[in-house]
């Protein structure tokens, strides 16, 4: 499967529902995650960078990693939520 913008989309979307089933603020995930606020905005937009015409998002496995580890799922789990 090749990556693009739809598979950037679901894996955002994703990352994004789980965030907001559990309660957490983009800063608390940030903040227990180790990553940047920024990082996670992009990736829930399923952007790489600000503005309408921005490459796809495309997380280091150790970002997704870190995300995970804060939604008590594994990677897999959160790449099969986003059918992925």
């Amino acid at each position: 499967m090749a990556w693009d913008s739809d598979a950037a989309t679901r894996l955002g979307r994703v990352l994004r529902e789980r965030r907001l089933a559990m309660g957490l603020t983009q800063q608390t995930l940030s903040d227990r995650a180790g990553v940047t606020k920024n990082q996670i905005q992009l990736i829930e937009a399923g952007r790489a960078e600000a503005g309408e015409d921005a490459a796809p998002s495309n997380p280091r496995v150790a970002t997704l990693a870190k995300l995970c580890g804060v939604f008590e799922l594994s990677v897999a789990d959160v790449l099969a939520r986003a059918e992925l």
